[in-house]
């Protein structure tokens, strides 16, 4: 009897799947990475509102919404806000993080505010140090760092402090 002898053969498919694997997992290293970067490039190369801000504005929307207090007055005025702020794009509201005139600008024309009121509330945004951190990372468009920002203002009480002297 005649042995059979098997070539064996290199098997490349865990090379291949290897490769493919860490090729995918730099990608999304790079991606997690540059986020902020490459979402403010696809916004100014379509001039539209990147799915990341997309998700900014509904959760920023649900905050709005679950302010709602069961007064009519008060939560027509809270469904306007919430749908201004959906039709806003994100551009124009980092624009606005940038200037004080446009900031107050853009508060004059899309809530109740009167002019008064718009220019006290930028002046106390933009002059107020607790505030800047923010400011910044909204004029950037770092979603996550205004996010942070937003849980220690939250937390430290300068939210209600702003409402305060708005009021």
């Amino acid at each position: 009897m005649r042995s059979r002898q098997v070539k064996s053969r290199k098997r490349r498919c865990p090379v291949v799947v290897t490769i493919i694997i860490a090729i995918l997992l730099i990608i999304i290293i790079c991606g997690a990475l540059f986020f902020t970067q490459i979402n403010n490039a696809m916004r100014s190369a379509t001039g539209k509102d990147t799915p990341a801000d997309t998700v900014v504005k509904n959760e920023l929307v649900k905050k709005i919404e679950a302010s709602k207090t069961g007064n009519a007055q008060t939560d027509a005025a809270i469904d306007k806000a919430a749908t201004t702020l959906k039709q806003t794009k994100m551009s124009t509201i980092m624009k606005a993080a940038k200037n004080q005139n446009q900031a107050s600008a853009l508060l004059d024309k899309t809530t109740d505010l009167t002019a008064a009121q718009s220019k006290a509330a930028t002046t106390v945004v933009f002059h107020n140090a607790a505030y800047s951190k923010l400011r910044t990372a909204i004029a950037d468009g770092n979603w996550v760092a205004a996010y942070n920002q937003y849980k220690t203002l939250s937390t430290n009480g300068n939210f209600s402090t702003l409402e305060g002297e708005l009021n």
